[in-house]
């Protein structure tokens, strides 16, 4: 997030932007807000932070509210050159690791692979991700989460395997629920072993 633009570090052969969602309810509002026609005219922006986390001076965070279906999130895919999402092969890492606060209290990771993502032609509408419940206060807080350790949520198209492929992975979302309003900030997110 250092460097304050809207796309991940291209390394190892990633290649993502970061962008937000929401259940589209009307009258609610999200900001960064979406850009569902991939237009780059609202940009995902990164948010200064004052004071500093440590040396970290950016973070991602969306903020909003009155979101009543099923809330709003923000994410990015992890190999999406030209706009064409393909998989990208993190089975060399154990799971995700990155720093979290925010006012809603209830948040989820949630993290596709073929079974889970419209691009794996597995499920086409509700595609359950493979997710992890995350309570979040307003002090930042780190969290680890091994690959092994994440569920579909249990609504969706189940995915026809018992855990994640981390072999084809395609996006690492942060969703929050219906709430009244929500702020929530993501920071030094990697893969760890």
């Amino acid at each position: 997030m250092e460097d304050n633009d809207n796309a991940i570090n291209a390394a190892g052969g990633r290649v993502g932007y970061w962008y937000t969602f929401n259940d589209g309810t009307e009258g609610a509002t999200q900001e960064p807000p979406p850009d569902p026609e991939g237009t780059g005219e609202t940009p995902f922006t990164m948010t200064a932070l004052e004071p500093a986390r440590g040396q970290s001076t950016y973070a991602a965070r969306s903020w909003g509210s009155g979101f009543e279906e099923w809330g709003a999130g923000f994410g990015f895919d992890l190999n999406s050159p030209e706009g064409e999402k393909a998989s990208y092969d993190a089975s060399a890492y154990t799971g995700i690791t990155f720093w979290a606060k925010g006012t809603a209290r209830g948040a989820t990771v949630m993290i596709s692979d073929p079974g889970t993502d419209p691009a794996g032609s597995v499920c086409t509408d509700e595609c359950d991700k493979w997710q992890k419940s995350l309570t979040l206060t307003e002090e930042w807080q780190q969290f680890t989460i091994p690959f092994a350790d994440l569920k579909q949520g249990g609504w969706g198209t189940p995915a026809g395997a018992d855990q994640i492929d981390a072999s084809k992975l395609y996006s690492i979302q942060f969703q929050v629920g219906v709430a009244p309003e929500f702020d929530v900030y993501i920071d030094d997110l990697g893969f760890y072993n």
